[in-house]
């Protein structure tokens, strides 16, 4: 047994959090394959979504922060939306500003492909109660919180 080795362990903490590894690996990458068929990444996808909900152009600065990841991640993603057609670069009114915002094909694949897509996730939390929901969000805080102290 690990806990005879690991006197520290907390074998359900473990059987917990490798239970929760599986499955978000197995979400992620189911999640991958679909959005495969439209050319998209998770990544590309966050970006799209927050254009498309903001309605307006956004800076790279603020599509990085929403999306948590590094200014030269979020160059390299726009870069690809922009090759793909889905996402174009303009300036702002101080013309040092990049702007970007979806372009007529970004948002066809977010009115018309996307929503198909969204089925998906409602279909995988389907079991989910709103309770359910509630409490699972803060199980997943609490894991956050666990995971920046280990950072740290």
């Amino acid at each position: 047994m690990l806990s005879d080795k690991f006197p520290n362990l907390d074998p359900q903490s473990l059987s917990t959090l490798v239970l929760f590894m599986q499955t978000s690996h197995e979400i992620y990458n189911g999640v991958s394959s679909l959005l495969c068929e439209y050319g998209l990444s998770v990544g590309n996808l966050k970006i799209l979504i927050y254009l498309f909900l903001y309605d307006r152009s956004l800076t790279p600065s603020e599509l990085a922060e929403y999306s948590g990841v590094t200014r030269s991640t979020i160059t390299s993603v726009i870069d690809k939306l922009e090759r793909d057609g889905l996402v174009r670069r303009s300036t702002l009114t101080d013309r040092r500003m990049t702007a970007i915002s979806l372009t007529d094909e970004g948002k066809q694949l977010m009115t018309e492909k996307i929503p198909k897509f969204t089925l998906l996730f409602a279909d995988l939390m389907s079991e989910f109660t709103q309770e359910d929901h509630i409490y699972f969000t803060t199980l997943l805080q609490k894991l956050s919180s666990g995971l920046e102290r280990i950072k740290e």
